[in-house]
């Protein structure tokens, strides 16, 4: 007996998502914290400042898929959830057959490989037209110009290639394939720390990184087709003809989710290219190393609900209103309260570890990083929140998440000359109290069917 509970365990934790998630996440997203050691040996400052820029340019590629990944992950899991088919908003009544339905998914999946051919020919365009001159003085400051400029061409190839891979993880993503998705990230990232350590050791600069993008996202790309044509295989013979009623139907709240991402990449990505432009060098890779280690804390948090986001939708489509916010609530307290215990780890411990290592950069000041996570933790809660009415198949905020990242930007740029480090670090609290963090929240909430007192118990017992 005790035999087979062992081995009924173990096949558990084999089978978990959030186990192969949490060790994806620690190589995929800590990647850049378990590559320090050597970033910061082998990379000059320059460089460093340069690499950081190159990750804050690189995100204008989401900007190309303008919100269609978060909407055609959705459809999919409306059709894998039985749905005979999708509106533009809202949802239909609860399928009476909860069968994914295979021949719609294979016609939504025709659809989506053509857009995204197409979007990575923009994301190229875009990142060459805005990018370029956010690298102009990095590159004056690097000891070989020419090379940063033919490691940027290389670069926007690599993340038009992602972009034209990334597909393949929507549908991973939308039918509920959390594992096999969580075990692409792992491989992934394992590949990129491998990749980049032994080209940085091998003196290849800022072209060791590149090539390990390129790498990573290959990876992850092989991973997911595999796992998708394993649950809907193609039709031998033919090809899936593509519907392009599919895409006219998904552009209103793909364009509501492309204005929210210009928001969340202003939000993001805005002060680094702020501090890059009037801080200089040393504070910018300060900055820029603290934002990817508070992006690990963030990433490993958020995996509580990143890998349930499939089956909240699944139950909202099939009706399950209540056993969904139970789900959420429960999922939704244990980030909250890992999110705590790492950042707190951060401030007491971040430095000393960089000091063990021998790096030197080092964190944000100990009250500057303090503010730095508080911002970072309310914006994790209005994130899930945002994330829960998205599941209702509506953009309700969009335009919210434009003016905070607009309003951040501008108050970068208005109190970092005026108040130096604390005016980069104050400016994203003070944009986001403003309005996004509590809207969404409500919006979120109104949207579950549970009470102040119900959700507050489904979250410390996990059930009503």
């Amino acid at each position: 007996m005790i035999l087979e509970r062992l081995s009924t365990f173990v096949e558990r934790v084999r089978q978990s998502a959030m186990l192969y998630g949490a060790v994806g996440t620690v190589v995929r997203v800590g990647a850049n914290v378990l590559l320090l050691p050597v970033v910061l040996k082998k990379l000059s400052i320059p460089e460093q400042r340069l690499w950081w820029v190159f990750l804050a340019l690189g995100a204008i590629g989401n900007l190309a898929d303008f919100g269609f990944g978060q909407a055609i992950s959705r459809v999919y899991s409306y059709l894998w959830a039985g749905a005979e088919d999708f509106d533009t908003e809202g949802l239909r009544p609860p399928p009476a057959n909860s069968e994914p339905n295979r021949p719609r998914l294979q016609q939504l999946h025709a659809a989506a490989r053509l857009l995204y051919s197409r979007l990575a020919l923009g994301a190229s365009a875009l990142m060459v037209a805005a990018g370029s001159w956010f690298v102009m003085e990095p590159a004056r400051a690097c000891e070989n110009p020419v090379q940063v400029w033919v490691a940027w061409a290389g670069y926007v190839v690599v993340v038009a290639c992602n972009v034209a891979w990334a597909h393949w993880m929507f549908a991973c993503q939308g039918t509920n394939r959390m594992r096999e998705l969580q075990a692409s990230f792992m491989w992934s990232g394992l590949s990129y720390l491998v990749c980049a350590s032994a080209l940085l050791l091998l003196g290849w600069g800022v072209f060791a990184m590149v090539v390990a993008t390129l790498v990573r996202g290959f990876v992850i790309r092989q991973m997911n087709a595999v796992a998708f044509r394993k649950v809907v295989p193609p039709i031998h013979g033919a090809h899936s003809p593509v519907d392009r009623t599919i895409l006219r139907r998904l552009w209103p709240n793909a364009r509501k989710f492309g204005v929210l991402s210009a928001g969340v990449y202003f939000i993001y990505s805005g002060p680094i290219l702020v501090c890059s432009e009037f801080l200089g060098a040393s504070v910018t890779a300060s900055y820029g190393l603290t934002a990817q280690v508070g992006m690990f804390i963030a990433n490993f948090s958020a995996l509580w609900l990143a890998v349930k986001w499939p089956q909240i939708t699944i139950l909202r489509t099939q009706g399950r209103l209540e056993e969904m916010a139970v789900l959420f609530a429960r999922r939704l307290a244990c980030l909250i309260g890992s999110f705590v215990v790492l950042a707190a780890l951060l401030v007491l411990s971040g430095d000393r570890f960089l000091e063990w290592k021998g790096s030197g950069t080092r964190l944000l000041p100990t009250a500057h990083l303090v503010v730095y996570l508080l911002y970072l933790g309310q914006q994790q809660v209005y994130a899930q929140f945002g994330t829960l009415t998205f599941t209702e198949n509506v953009v309700p905020f969009f335009w919210v998440s434009l003016w905070t990242g607009l309003g951040l930007v501008a108050l970068c740029l208005v109190l970092t000359p005026w108040l130096g480090l604390w005016g980069l670090v104050l400016a994203p609290l003070l944009a986001t109290l403003a309005c996004s963090s509590w809207y969404p929240i409500w919006r979120g909430f109104r949207g579950q069917p549970l009470t102040v007192p119900q959700f507050l118990r489904a979250a410390v017992r996990g059930r009503l």
